[in-house]
């Protein structure tokens, strides 16, 4: 898996190849042609965003100048198709709710759906120039990134990292709970999502337990993003309804989706709840075990490795 550590490689070399290899898929996604099968920009931000949580890891070990640059430049790419995928996130969120309608017949959403996929032909349209823009700052941040000197990036560095991820996210949940707002949802869904990322680098780690915990982030963030993809839609309903007529088939079309997202909050707020009860120093704590049991059998994999070696080579 490229984007996971590997035994082979001190932690600077595991990180800064997984950024990179990120990137570059960034400048690959950000090169294709949309061709139906899928969304160059949908795929572009997926990798943006693996590099941010991995970038964000070793942010202490780094220049933070240097840190906040390439961040900051990771970020204006993402800015550069916003629209487009929010317009894309609009489109297939109208969709799936006609699977969700009886029959497929729902007029409302029949509507609003060809509505939608002109606006979204509007904006491809206007942003038809993104993808030299991306390829150039992409290019120029591996290219730095690259040379970044992280010789002596250690376990604890990793961890606290983990650790903090972890925390932000808890008290996120925290305030979610108490002010169950779309955007306090949506802070919730972003720091899950990047100890999602982060957690899938360290899975050699300890393989079964750090699949299954990223599983579970990996479901809470599937129900948060559904969730805030319906509180967008709603958004953007209220800006186009019509005529009265038009306005009685949003608002009911309004109740389907309010209704929808909250039991998707429910749903992720009821998991984080189960994920996130330890205390953050006791995950940062286990972290550091599974580091530790993993060096431990590194040292001892390599110093087979030189004894066959050496057998080897006497039998010679």
């Amino acid at each position: 898996m490229s984007y996971e550590l590997r035994n082979a490689e001190t932690l600077g070399e595991g990180m800064r190849r997984i950024i990179c290899k990120q990137i570059e898929g960034a400048i690959a996604a950000s090169t294709a042609k949309r061709n139906g099968k899928g969304s160059p920009v949908h795929e572009t931000r997926k990798h943006l965003k693996k590099a941010r949580a991995a970038v964000r890891m070793i942010s202490d070990e780094v220049l933070r100048a240097h840190f906040q640059r390439e961040h900051r430049c990771l970020g204006k790419v993402a800015r550069l198709i916003s629209d487009i995928r929010d317009a894309e996130v609009r489109l297939q969120t109208v969709k799936g709710l006609r699977e969700l309608s009886p029959g497929n017949k729902n007029r409302n959403l029949r509507e609003t759906e060809e509505l939608l996929a002109f606006e979204l032909d509007s904006f491809l349209a206007a942003f038809s120039d993104w993808q030299e823009e991306a390829k150039t700052i992409l290019t120029r941040v591996r290219d730095r990134i690259a040379k970044w000197p992280l010789d002596d990036l250690g376990c604890k560095t990793i961890r606290q990292a983990a650790q903090q991820s972890y925390k932000r996210g808890r008290q996120a949940l925290r305030r979610a709970q108490k002010k169950p707002t779309p955007e306090n949802f949506h802070s919730f869904r972003k720091e899950t999502k990047q100890l999602w990322y982060q957690l899938r680098i360290l899975r050699p780690l300890h393989p079964v337990i750090l699949k299954e915990l990223a599983d579970e982030l990996k479901t809470i963030g599937q129900h948060l993003g559904h969730a805030h993809d319906l509180a967008f839609l709603t958004e953007r309903l209220r800006s186009i309804t019509g005529g009265k007529g038009r306005r009685r088939g949003q608002e009911a079309l309004g109740g389907l989706i309010v209704s929808r997202q909250k039991e998707l909050q429910r749903m992720a707020a009821a998991l984080g709840e189960r994920f996130y009860a330890l205390r953050p120093r006791e995950f940062g704590r286990r972290i550091s075990e599974y580091f530790t049991e993993w060096e431990s059998a590194k040292r001892r994999a390599s110093k087979g490795a030189k004894t066959l070696k050496i057998t080897e080579s006497s039998r010679k």
